[in-house]
């Protein structure tokens, strides 16, 4: 009984995670989860007002604190409802953080180590509900543009070097490089490791390694995110604007949509469950 209460409990406060962390929709100033929106179209199937667009910044803070929290609360849930255990004990100088994002590059399905992290970077807060969908640039030809460059979350849009992540909005560009130090990292599927970046070398490079996997298998698949160029004589011209509404969302684990006039580069999305102390 005691386990039968556990279990509705932690349901209960999964909903909740979910009220709490619902993008917005593509048609309205309305919020929608991803779960109840079809991977092949873009109409939302059912939605819930929570704010609109008129809401001042301290809503969208608030309401991210709330999520990070609940992501916490969550993540320990899935350890012990799934895998029968609650997470491990962290390696000595270690401290859980809300999850944190990883933009990670290199040869996912072999590599554990390599150079290179220098050209990684890091979200420290979910970029996703900051962001701004590429159907508003669509409806507003002027956004990111003379001067209208901050958006309502308070990040600056750069049109030479913009982000995209899988249900089409337009992402603030994560820190670079990733810090040296130790980062316990996941997918969010079996493995969860130490992933250890080194300070940088006579070069500027950057080794990494996993205790554990490959980064294939720290992956997030249902995070897809890419990073676009105007190509050469095309800076300036260029925008979200010019991506394909219709190629979102994007499928777990696929290659994200060209732009058009744009070079893209995909990244791998690793969530960070705890940082160095």
């Amino acid at each position: 009984a005691i386990l039968i209460a556990f279990v509705i409990t932690a349901f209960c406060n999964h909903l909740s995670a979910m009220a709490f962390s619902l993008p917005l929709s593509r048609q309205s100033n309305t919020l929608i989860h991803p779960a109840i929106t079809s991977v092949t179209s873009a109409e939302p199937r059912a939605s819930t007002t929570l704010f609109n667009s008129n809401n001042s910044n301290n809503d969208v803070n608030l309401l991210q604190q709330m999520n990070n929290a609940l992501d916490t609360t969550y993540a320990t849930l899935i350890d012990l409802l799934f895998y029968g255990k609650l997470p491990s004990p962290l390696p000595s100088g270690m401290r859980r953080v809300p999850t944190q994002f990883i933009a990670a590059l290199g040869t996912p399905t072999s590599s554990s180590s390599d150079a290179g992290a220098e050209q990684w970077g890091i979200w420290r807060v979910d970029p996703g509900p900051r962001g701004v969908y590429v159907q508003d640039f669509q409806r507003n030809p002027s956004l990111g543009k003379n001067g209208n460059s901050k958006m309502k979350a308070g990040w600056e849009f750069d049109p030479n070097d913009f982000w995209i992540e899988e249900f089409g909005r337009v992402m603030e560009k994560p820190d670079f490089p990733v810090s040296p130090g130790r980062y316990m990292v996941t997918g969010g599927r079996k493995v969860t490791t130490l992933l250890t970046v080194d300070p940088p070398d006579g070069r500027g490079r950057q080794a990494w390694r996993l205790e554990e996997g490959t980064l294939y298998d720290v992956t997030h698949l249902p995070c897809r995110s890419a990073r676009y160029f105007p190509k050469p004589g095309q800076e300036g011209k260029r925008s979200p604007a010019d991506a394909n509404w219709n190629d979102f969302p994007v499928r777990p684990g696929a290659d994200m949509p060209s732009v058009k006039g744009c070079d893209k580069q995909d990244y791998a999305v690793l969530f960070v469950v705890a940082v160095e102390k």
